[in-house]
C-alpha cells in the first residue's frame, strides 16, 4: 500500500471522526425531541441547559418516527365455530365443564327514553332562539378587529365571527344572527332584559361580574390595559403622565385600573370619564385629553382610525389582565354549555388541524380532525345540537387561528402578532378542554 493511500485513509478517518463528534455534540445539546405538530413536523427539541419548556427547531433526523406495531397474522389465529359464525366463543370458568357454563347474559337496555338534551334540563333559551329563527348577539358599536360595520353594511371582527359560530352551532346556519350594537354602559342591562341572547363585546371576565349573575363562557382573547398619546408630547412611558389629563370610558375595568395605577405609582393625573368610546376619542381628537386608556387591542384599533395614525403611540406599560370573553346569564345551564363548547371547539379545531376549507368541503376527515368532530358530535347531542355542529361552525368561520388572522392578525388592517393568544404548544396560553 502506498503512502498516499495510507494518507487518504487517514484523512477519511479524521473526517468521519469529526462528523461523529459533531453528531454526538448535537445529540448532547438536545433533549425531548418530538414532531410536535404532527407526523409532517417540524422536529422540535428542548435545549439542554436552556429555559425549561422552550423548544427550538432541530434537524428532522432528531425525530425518528416510532416503529409500526405488527398486527398478528389472522391466518395464524385458530378459528372456532363460533368465531367463524361471527359470534365470540364462550369461555368456561375454571373447573366447570363447557356444558355447565353459564349462558351469556342477554343484552338489555336500561337507558332512559331518548330526550333532546341528555342529562341537562331542556334549555328555554335554545328553544326561544330557534322559535325566533335567529340569534340576537350584542356587540360593540364600532371597534375595528372585534366588531365594525363595513360600508356595505355587513359586520366584521372577532366578536362578530364568534356570534356567527354560535348561530352555526344552534341552527347549522351562521347567517341566522342579528347583530345588536350596545354601548358599554348598558351592555349587561341589555343581556338581563332579554334584548340580546349573548354578549360578545370585548368584555373582561372578573369575579365581580361573575358573582353578579353573569356567566363568562371562556376567554376569546387575552388583552391588557395600556395608554395611547400623541407623539408630539414626546412621552415614552406611562410614568411620565403625571400632571396630564387621561381619559377613559366610564363603567369599565379601565376606569378602575387607571385610577389604581396612578395612585399606587403616586402620579398626579387628572382622570376624566366619558359615557362611551366615541365621546372619549372625540375629546382626544380635540386635544381635551393628553392620553386615553383602555385595552391595548382597542387602542391599536382606535389609532388605526385616526387621521394620522403614525403620529400616535401606544406606550409600553401593560397595567392589567384583561381576559375578554362572551357572556350569558347564569339562569340556563344548557345555553351556557352551548356557548362554552362553541368557543372550545374553535380553539380545539386549530389544534387538531381542522380548517375552514376541510370542514366546509364535505369530504372525509382524518386523524385528530375526525376524532374532534366525532367527539363533539356525540357530546353535542346532549345539548340538542346536531352530530355535525362543530363541522358547521368551523366551515362557516374557520378555526380560532383563521379567525384571528382575518380579524386581528396579518390578514387584517391591524396586523397584530398572536403573542400570548397563540396555542399553548406554540408559545402562547390559548388552551381548551378536550372534546372527546
Amino acid at each position: 500500500m502506498s503512502f498516499a493511500s495510507k494518507g487518504g485513509f487517514a484523512a477519511v478517518g479524521a473526517v468521519a471522526g469529526l462528523l461523529a463528534f459533531a453528531a454526538e455534540s448535537a445529540a448532547q445539546s438536545y433533549r425531548l425531541c418530538a414532531l410536535r405538530d404532527g407526523a409532517r413536523g417540524p422536529c422540535t427539541c428542548e435545549v439542554k441547559g436552556g429555559v425549561p419548556g422552550e423548544y427550538v427547531t432541530a434537524p428532522r433526523s432528531r425525530c425518528r418516527p416510532a416503529a409500526t406495531a405488527q398486527k398478528p397474522d389472522a391466518a395464524a389465529v385458530p378459528a372456532t365455530p363460533q368465531a367463524a359464525a361471527g359470534t365470540p366463543a364462550a369461555v368456561s370458568p375454571p373447573g366447570v365443564p363447557p356444558a355447565q357454563s353459564a349462558p351469556a347474559p342477554v343484552a338489555t337496555s336500561t337507558a332512559p327514553a331518548a330526550i333532546e338534551t341528555g342529562g341537562l334540563p331542556a334549555s328555554r333559551k335554545v328553544m326561544d332562539v330557534r322559535a325566533r329563527g335567529k340569534l340576537l348577539c350584542g356587540i360593540n358599536t364600532d371597534l375595528l378587529g372585534f366588531s365594525k360595520q363595513t360600508d356595505a353594511g355587513s359586520w366584521i371582527g372577532l366578536d362578530v365571527d364568534f356570534c356567527r359560530a354560535v348561530a352555526a352551532a344552534v341552527f347549522g346556519d351562521a347567517n341566522k344572527v342579528e347583530f345588536v350594537p350596545v354601548d358599554t354602559a348598558v351592555r349587561f342591562d341589555a343581556l338581563k332584559a332579554g334584548k340580546i341572547d349573548l354578549l360578545a363585546r370585548n368584555t373582561t371576565w372578573t369575579m365581580d361580574r361573575d358573582v353578579a349573575g353573569l356567566e363568562f363562557a371562556g376567554i376569546l382573547y387575552i388583552d391588557g390595559q395600556g395608554f395611547m398619546t400623541s407623539d408630539e408630547r414626546g412621552l415614552v412611558s406611562a410614568q411620565q403622565l403625571s400632571g396630564l389629563k387621561v381619559c377613559v370610558e366610564s363603567g369599565t375595568t379601565s376606569e378602575a385600573n387607571a385610577g389604581y395605577y396612578f395612585k399606587t405609582h403616586e402620579l398626579d393625573v387628572e382622570l376624566a370619564s366619558f359615557p362611551n368610546r366615541a365621546a372619549m376619542l372625540a375629546a382626544y381628537g380635540k386635544g381635551e385629553c393628553d392620553a386615553v386608556s383602555g385595552d391595548r387591542t382597542s387602542l391599536f384599533s382606535d389609532r388605526a382610525g385616526l387621521p394620522e395614525p403614525e403620529k400616535h403611540a401606544v406606550l409600553p406599560e401593560v397595567i392589567s389582565k384583561e381576559p375578554l370573553g362572551p357572556v350569558v346569564l347564569q339562569d340556563d345551564r344548557e345555553w351556557i354549555e352551548v356557548v362554552r363548547w362553541t368557543l372550545a371547539g374553535l380553539v380545539n379545531a386549530e389544534e387538531a388541524g381542522l380548517t375552514k376549507q376541510a370542514a366546509a368541503g364535505g369530504g372525509a376527515l382524518e386523524g385528530d380532525a375526525a376524532r374532534l368532530v366525532d367527539g363533539a358530535g356525540r357530546n353535542g347531542e346532549a345539548l340538542g345540537l346536531s352530530k355535525a355542529w362543530l363541522r358547521d361552525v368551523v366551515g362557516a368561520v374557520g378555526n380560532y387561528g383563521e379567525m384571528f388572522d382575518v380579524d386581528l392578525g396579518k390578514g387584517s388592517p391591524l396586523g397584530m402578532e398572536r403573542g400570548i393568544n397563540a396555542l399553548w404548544k406554540r408559545g402562547g396560553v390559548l388552551y381548551a378542554p378536550p372534546m372527546w
